[in-house]
């Protein structure tokens, strides 16, 4: 009986080992078949149509400077308020993520963050930041074994290696994923410096900033008041009074409009 358990055990755990990660073309339509045929049919001839992105939570700085991509876990766990909430939800702490918190340190070793965040991907079976991630895993770096803390190192090594190359520079990425224009979104005391670097620099990808004033309009945030000095000192008009604010809030969106406008001439 011993030895019987003892093999069902080690070859449960070789087959969790070998789970390989499998991407079905179907994933993401319906599961009546009727209805994903129609899917199919509808897809087909947008797939690969240029990609227009509305409301993208992308980093502006990327684009102009143009650098490598520091690690996987600054790519695809810090950034990622979604993998986070999952993890905190579970009883994972920030700092466990590497994220400063309540005057403590979070944790530095880069590669014990990733390792934590892959002992726990289990969480994220049937979300959507599971399907966003194996997507990536699968068919942006290639990687065919499924995440869990068996293979964490593969993954975290073989996408910093990754990350290095040319080919994985963000404006490499951005023509790579066939990408007509990506929205960004700045808050109304942004100086929008970033937008006009790339504007300067001559490449010819579209990166355009949107408008989110939730810095200068959410008076339950700890830094509203002086958001709200700032807003004064960057618009020229007071914020005093509501009419005047007003007026602040109108001039901030104007230097937004007047970005995009510049672009769109270009």
């Amino acid at each position: 009986m011993y030895d019987h358990f003892s093999t069902s055990l080690v070859r449960n755990q070789v087959q969790i080992t070998m789970t390989r990660l499998a991407l079905h073309p179907d994933r993401l339509f319906p599961a009546d078949p009727a209805v994903r045929a129609i899917a199919r049919e509808l897809f087909a001839p947008i797939e690969r149509l240029p990609i227009i992105s509305p409301h993208g939570h992308v980093d502006p700085a990327w684009f102009a400077k143009n650098e490598p991509f520091e690690d996987a876990v600054s790519l695809l766990v810090q950034p990622d308020h979604y993998v986070l909430r999952m993890l905190y939800s579970q009883g994972i702490g920030l700092d466990a993520m590497g994220i400063d918190g309540r005057g403590q340190p979070g944790e530095r070793d880069r590669r014990k963050i990733w390792r934590t965040f892959a002992a726990h991907y289990h969480l994220y079976r049937g979300t959507p930041s599971r399907i966003w991630l194996d997507n990536e895993f699968a068919e942006v770096f290639g990687l065919d074994q499924r995440l869990s803390d068996t293979p964490a190192d593969l993954y975290f090594d073989h996408i910093n290696a990754a990350l290095q190359t040319p080919a994985f520079r963000p404006r490499a990425l951005f023509e790579r994923f066939g990408i007509e224009v990506i929205a960004t979104t700045e808050g109304a005391l942004d100086s929008l410096e970033h937008h006009q670097a790339i504007r300067a620099s001559g490449w010819g990808g579209r990166i355009i900033s949107t408008f989110r004033p939730d810095d200068v309009v959410d008076p339950e945030r700890e830094d509203f008041a002086g958001n709200l000095d700032r807003l004064e000192a960057i618009s020229g008009f007071s914020t005093g009074a509501f009419a005047s604010y007003l007026d602040a809030l109108r001039a901030r969106r104007q230097a937004f409009r007047d970005l995009a406008a510049a672009h769109l001439l270009e």
